[in-house]
């Protein structure tokens, strides 16, 4: 390990045997608060002489290779160990190396029996005082656990992305408090605005918040889910109606660590919108009705459309959709709308009408 540490400068006339051993002391302090530090996190260093290639390893680098003290360090020796797919793809760090510019990076390694490690190299290059790099020190740190959470992180995402395709809503995770550390949108919910840090009952309407605090108070204590219809507004001023379901993810011991909510937007039923349907053909009922509330006679609403008073009659004469004049009902409903009224198609129910 003492080759990792420079050679000492020439010593003063007269003060050389003292000097040099002043340095061996040092060196081998540094060397093994190196090797400590090594063991406790878990990393390794290594130095390449740009000149020559030379190659020093310090212990650490032993023991994350798992490779026996008498290994010569070599490149050679770094791809024996490293996952064969990995080895292939150093592309990034290759071009690093020739730039002389630090690099970042994340591989596998196959111990001697059979487990994987992962392993992350941050490699920076010393410059001599002509500019030019000479040395390349490579610190190496045993990421497996961390790569361990990454990998769990990833497929929860997965997860929740297949949770929002399969429901059709926006899934939302929030910690114990309500603070929204994940959305995964299947729905239009603004997805310019910055929801992730920000708590959820932020984004209610503020006259729906008591009672949407309430429900997840009372749902907190029990752990139980709750459900919730809130109006959600945003920075623009407008809102939206939104059906919310959350659920709380328990640890072992019982203790809240995680809401998960799906959000189903609603809006469209509760103002009435989705009962509109402009595509769908309007009734004769619905005609007769419609001219009923507006106190409109046949002979005014042919003047108004263009529609002959014979066509209007046959059409309100069927309780149902007319076969025929299509173009006839659809500049009737126009015209209709225009006075005052609205053609609604509630879900199970039968067509009606109603004044806006």
């Amino acid at each position: 390990m003492d080759q990792l540490f420079p050679s000492p400068p020439l010593p003063i006339q007269g003060q050389g045997a003292r000097s040099r051993t002043v340095f061996t002391k040092v060196t081998e302090k540094l060397s093994d608060h190196l090797g400590f530090l090594e063991q406790r996190l878990r990393i390794g260093l290594c130095r390449v002489n740009l000149s020559d290639r030379q190659m020093i390893w310090s212990d650490g680098i032993y023991d994350l290779f798992d490779h026996d003290r008498s290994v010569r360090p070599s490149r050679d020796a770094f791809h024996q160990r490293m996952h064969p797919a990995d080895r292939q793809d150093r592309e990034a760090v290759n071009v690093a190396l020739q730039r002389r510019i630090s690099f970042d990076n994340r591989f596998r390694v196959i111990l001697r029996d059979r487990r994987i490690r992962w392993l992350r190299a941050c490699g920076e290059f010393l410059f001599n005082e002509d500019g030019h790099a000479d040395v390349l020190l490579v610190l190496m740190v045993d990421v497996t656990a961390e790569q361990g959470q990454r990998d769990l992180l990833h497929t929860k995402t997965k997860y929740l992305d297949a949770v929002a395709k399969l429901s059709g809503a926006t899934v939302t995770t929030a910690t114990p408090d309500g603070r929204i550390t994940n959305v995964i949108y299947r729905q239009s919910f603004s997805k310019d605005v910055k929801m992730l840090g920000t708590r959820w009952m932020e984004w209610a309407k503020p006259d729906d918040r008591d009672g949407l605090l309430k429900r997840w108070r009372e749902a907190s204590q029990r752990g139980e889910e709750f459900e919730s219809e809130v109006r959600v507004c945003f920075p623009d001023g407008s809102e939206s109606w939104r059906q919310t379901r959350a659920a709380p993810i328990s640890s072992p011991e019982g203790k809240i660590v995680e809401w998960l909510a799906l959000s189903f937007d609603i809006d469209d039923d509760r103002t009435g919108r989705a009962w509109q349907d402009l595509g769908r053909p309007v009734t004769g009922a619905q005609l007769r009705a419609a001219r009923g509330l507006l106190r409109i006679s046949v002979q005014k609403l042919s003047e108004l459309t263009g529609v002959s008073i014979a066509v209007i009659r046959r059409l309100e004469e069927l309780d149902g959709v007319s076969m025929c004049g299509v173009e006839e009902c659809r500049r009737l409903r126009a015209e209709l709308e225009t006075q005052g009224v609205t053609f609604l198609f509630p879900k199970g129910l039968k067509p009606t009408v109603t004044l806006r």
